[in-house]
């Protein structure tokens, strides 16, 4: 099995590698050197779409390397990536026309900025990263230390927020001029749609947070399919998805979601001016709370969407949309919860429908879930000072020596496995999409609440 896969794996690099390369007349050159290389040995790059995916991948010689791209390639934005790090890469736009680009990073400085030789393109947008960079770090500084001083007319005061005043045109009117002289570029596309609005700097942080989230989306271009394939719309969408997944701004849960319920009905409706861009938006979307496990606001988007989701599906995404709406209808309130058989010999009952209790609280979790493996101690301790309420957890894993480690430490839960991982029966009867996932059941196993947060339940 082993074997096959390998062989698999081997075919779909070597697929990869023969769509980016080619030896046409028409092709692009991109030339790349890091200095005082000690460490990495290839560079991968990334195409954009529903996140980020790699198309190829070149050793590095000598600090040095080079490859080839077809010369119609899909114009804008590759992720170039020389380590797995987080910060260890350089976006370079790619517009098909410039046949050319070379580079080069010093890896012994701090920034790590790439020094573009040639390639306009990629010099007329880093340049100004640079320069645009420097006017936030001053309005930063000045805006901080106006606002530490909210009722002063102190002349210092005062020639500070002129100071202020002056960066905040400043940076306006360097970027009117610089769309105005380049306006063709995909540099001048990237600068444009970049979210940035200036608030007052005596105004509460959460004030400041607040109106920065109400402004977000001014003059912002989301109509164009070309910026599909660049980090842009991603970016955007997270900022914006993130005012209310920030824990300094101390949301309850229900106040959190009913916020980004509202966030997906505004990021739906400013994507609405293009077929593409709308689809891509609502795609990604969904995407995003299948993969943190919010079903509540996935069912959110599905349900309130649901005409536009199924003008923008393909027969495997209608199938899973399908899928889920199946699931809302059958875990909803009030509903009979489906029966487990048990498996495991830590506990007398049988089953699911044994079990005896004023309320039962079922909870699919994983050792390999980061998250679970904070929650789960948190509803063991909860679980002995609440005999009424018998826990049952169903494990998602599949190794079963780290399962039976996990569990070691949490005895006051039931357990259960079949180390099917997602393909486990409760998991499908359950609809479950994401660990860790607590179903609230009264003593006669019907629905009270199914969610992905333990903090609503206990509270």
């Amino acid at each position: 099995m082993k074997k096959l896969l390998t062989f698999y794996v081997l075919l779909l690099t070597n697929f990869l590698l023969s769509t980016f390369y080619c030896t046409a007349q028409d092709s692009i050159v991109i030339n790349g050197q890091l200095k005082y290389n000690t460490r990495f040995a290839k560079v991968v790059v990334s195409k954009f779409g529903l996140g980020s995916f790699p198309i190829a991948a070149v050793p590095i010689q000598e600090g040095k390397f080079s490859l080839t791209a077809p010369g119609d390639i899909e114009p804008g934005v590759y992720r170039f990536q020389y380590s797995q790090t987080a910060n260890d890469y350089i976006d370079i736009i790619l517009d098909g026309k410039e046949k050319e680009i070379s580079f080069s990073i010093d890896l012994m400085t701090e920034e790590k900025e790439p020094a573009f030789i040639l390639s306009r393109e990629n010099q007329l947008w880093y340049s100004y990263q640079n320069q645009s960079q420097l006017q936030f770090q001053k309005i930063e500084v000045l805006n901080q230390f106006v606002g530490m001083y909210p009722g002063t007319q102190d002349k210092i005061i005062s020639q500070a927020t002129k100071a202020l005043a002056l960066e905040k045109e400043n940076y306006t009117t360097q970027k009117s001029i610089f769309l105005k002289n380049n306006p063709t570029t995909w540099a001048a596309l990237m600068v444009q749609n970049k979210s940035h609005y200036f608030t007052k700097p005596k105004d509460d942080w959460r004030i400041q947070n607040y109106e920065k989230h109400q402004h977000f989306w001014d003059n912002i271009n989301t109509t164009n399919p070309q910026l599909i394939n660049t980090p842009l719309y991603t970016e955007l969408i997270l900022e914006y998805l993130k005012y209310y997944l920030n824990p300094e701004m101390q949301f309850s849960e229900e106040e959190m979601n009913q916020g980004l319920k509202k966030c997906v009905s505004t990021i739906i409706q400013n994507f609405s001016g293009n077929e593409k861009t709308q689809k891509f938006a609502l795609q990604y979307l969904q995407l995003g709370f299948k993969e943190i496990g919010n079903e509540e606001v996935l069912q959110y988007l599905d349900q309130n969407f649901q005409e536009l989701v199924a003008q923008c599906q393909d027969d495997s995404e209608k199938a899973a949309f399908d899928k889920r709406m199946e699931g809302y209808a059958a875990m909803k309130e009030g509903m009979l919860a489906p029966n487990i058989a048990f498996e495991s010999t830590n506990h007398r009952e049988k089953s699911l429908y044994e079990v005896e209790a004023t309320q039962i609280l079922v909870v699919f979790w994983a050792s390999w879930c980061p998250h679970c493996m904070e929650e789960i101690p948190k509803l063991n301790i909860w679980a002995k000072e609440h005999p009424e309420t018998s826990v049952v957890a169903i494990s998602l894993d599949d190794d079963k020596a780290a399962y039976e480690q996990a569990i070691q430490e949490l005895p006051n839960i039931m357990h259960h496995t079949d180390l099917k991982k997602w393909n486990g029966k409760a998991v499908k009867d359950y609809y479950v999409y994401g660990t860790p996932t607590f179903i609230l059941l009264d003593s006669e196993k019907k629905i009270i609440q199914k969610t992905a947060s333990l903090d609503s339940l206990l509270r």
